[in-house]
């Protein structure tokens, strides 16, 4: 089952705070919420859980694979 729009965008607001609260950046964190959504969009909500503690595991990966890209690029040289 894939969440409507409506019910992705009741979450929205607490998404953007959790991840405001990750990546202190309010455009990484717009970035990293929109990026949630569509994954959700895309994706099949089996409904073993809420669909906010399912959408907060997407951002989770999210911020952490952005952390991740962060740091490599800090190691390239020249950056």
């Amino acid at each position: 089952m894939t969440p409507d729009n409506a019910a992705l965008a009741q979450h929205r607001p607490y998404l953007l705070r959790y991840a405001l609260q990750q990546l202190r950046d309010a455009g990484q964190a717009e970035d990293v919420v929109q990026e949630t959504l569509l994954a959700a969009l895309q994706g099949q909500f089996s409904g073993q859980s809420s669909l906010r503690t399912w959408l907060t595991g997407i951002l989770k990966h999210k911020i952490v694979d952005l952390i991740r890209k962060q740091s490599r690029e800090a190691l390239l040289p020249g950056a």
